[in-house]
């Protein structure tokens, strides 16, 4: 049975003695509990639906949870995002909430995996079909065989130019915005790594590919790449990701699934599955400031994020 599904099952409702586990003996933080405090530091997973963005998931998630969180402590309640999934995508999206965006940098530079079919013959401003086409080429010539001799072209950790349509920042805005108004980007390359890339279907012009890779890989770039070396161009038809950190896509709530009960089931999931990542987080909170052992709780609970967490 899926993850979603599972939980949907039960609505959310779990005996707090089936869920009250002490990780490793370890007792400074009580890693489960019912109530507001679930989302002092919480992180979870949704399946993205294809046209929304990533910025706007979060917003919905927070306006979901905003009114379980105590009046006093919504100025400083924040929810975030582990990595920009673009509009046109869809797949799995690790979310943070409270202390949790604090562990979010792991999934901006953790494993991610992604089923991507590409479209040979056209390419775009964006590298995707949201974007104007830039080129027209024939693709005849590429054989299937060709094809996947040049997939072994980036495998293994690559140069790779970021797309100038992408989240990336100059001077603290997105190189987006700054072409979108005319302004000149120019993305600079960078090594990226591929840690497997596999065919799974040639029918010209669409193609699919399988891709695991790290931190920084654009799969945009990846297809305006490939369409270059078979001697054509190409550009994302469609796009899902599969994976994001740990977090995988059976274990994603899918969009329709979307409310208080169920998001609080997945935080607890999350933390029954993985505390050692909340232990960690806590130790390292209390080593930075501390001050902040001897303070109370609403204390702790008023902490303020750096808005840059939230923009990745």
């Amino acid at each position: 049975m899926m993850f979603f599904e599972r939980a949907l099952s039960i609505s959310g409702k779990i005996p707090m003695s089936r869920l009250a586990h002490n990780f490793h003996g370890h007792t400074k933080i009580e890693i489960l509990h019912n109530g507001p405090n679930i989302f002092e530091c919480a992180l979870f997973a949704v399946n993205k639906p294809k046209d929304l963005g990533s910025t706007d998931a979060v917003n919905i998630i927070k306006n979901i949870i905003q009114p379980a969180i105590p009046p006093h402590d919504r100025v400083t309640f924040k929810v975030g995002h582990g990595g920009v999934l673009d509009r046109p995508a869809s797949g799995v999206l690790a979310i943070g909430v409270g202390k949790g965006c604090k562990l979010l940098p792991k999934f901006l530079h953790g494993i991610k995996e992604y089923t991507v079919t590409g479209k040979l013959g056209i390419s775009t401003t964006t590298y995707n079909a949201s974007g104007d086409v830039t080129n027209e080429m024939p693709f005849g010539h590429v054989t299937k065989e060709d094809f996947i001799k040049a997939l072994d072209k980036f495998c293994g950790r690559i140069s790779q130019t970021p797309p100038v349509y992408s989240a990336l920042k100059l001077q603290g805005r997105r190189y987006s915005d700054l072409a979108g108004e005319g302004v000149k980007v120019t993305p600079k390359p960078r090594m990226v790594k591929c840690l497997s890339l596999v065919c799974t279907s040639f029918d010209p012009p669409l193609f699919t590919l399988n891709v695991k890779c790290g931190g920084g890989f654009y799969i945009r770039s990846l297809i305006n790449d490939l369409g270059i070396v078979v001697g054509s161009c190409a550009h994302v038809h469609e796009l899902h990701r599969t994976q994001h950190g740990l977090f995988k896509e059976n274990e994603a709530i899918a969009r329709d699934q979307w409310t208080l009960e169920q998001i609080k089931w997945c935080i607890q999931e999350t933390k029954k599955k993985h505390g050692h990542l909340f232990r960690e987080q806590s130790e390292k909170y209390e080593r930075e400031d501390p001050i902040n052992k001897s303070k109370s709780t609403k204390h702790e609970k008023s902490i303020a994020f750096s808005d840059d967490l939230f923009d990745l």
